[in-house]
């Protein structure tokens, strides 16, 4: 290999280096779904407003009985952007999915006629990052401005 080509080689590794990139989130915009982050090879300073990409939406599931909830709780990593989805991306796709049905149950023992409402409702959530994740980040080749959140890590 000649020496032009090792150097050329050398030059393209440097600007992948520039192109990929792990940091942590220092802020977040729901409004706009951008994320500010912070690269600890690059002086500790913040980035521009980095552009989250669609992913893998946060779904939530509530239970109800008789206007009862049911008691359990599920958590995740991630919490209640407030960003509206139906409004955000489309007017077609719900933010919030309700499913309610009257069931009548009769017990052949007890002689114990009743109806019951169950109620289940789903939210769906656009992926934002939080402060302080880990995320993997993306720039595009022309410098430092504009570049994406691609999920987190």
């Amino acid at each position: 290999m000649a020496e032009s080509e090792i150097m050329e080689a050398k030059k393209q590794i440097a600007v992948l280096k520039e192109i990929v990139r792990i940091g942590t989130v220092s802020s977040v915009d729901k409004d706009k779904r951008t994320a500010r982050v912070i690269f600890h090879d690059k002086d500790e300073l913040p980035s521009g407003e980095l552009k989250v990409l669609q992913n893998q939406p946060l779904i939530t599931v509530e239970k109800w009985v008789d206007g009862e909830k049911w008691n359990y709780d599920a958590k995740y990593a991630s919490i209640d952007r407030e960003l509206g989805l139906g409004e955000s991306y489309t007017k077609a796709a719900p933010d919030v999915i309700t499913v309610e049905k009257a069931i009548d149950y009769k017990c052949p023992l007890h002689g114990v006629d009743e109806t019951k409402t169950h109620k289940h409702v789903m939210t769906v959530y656009p992926w934002l990052p939080y402060i302080g994740q880990f995320v993997l980040c993306l720039y595009l080749p022309n410098g430092e401005s504009d570049g994406f959140v691609l999920g987190g890590i």
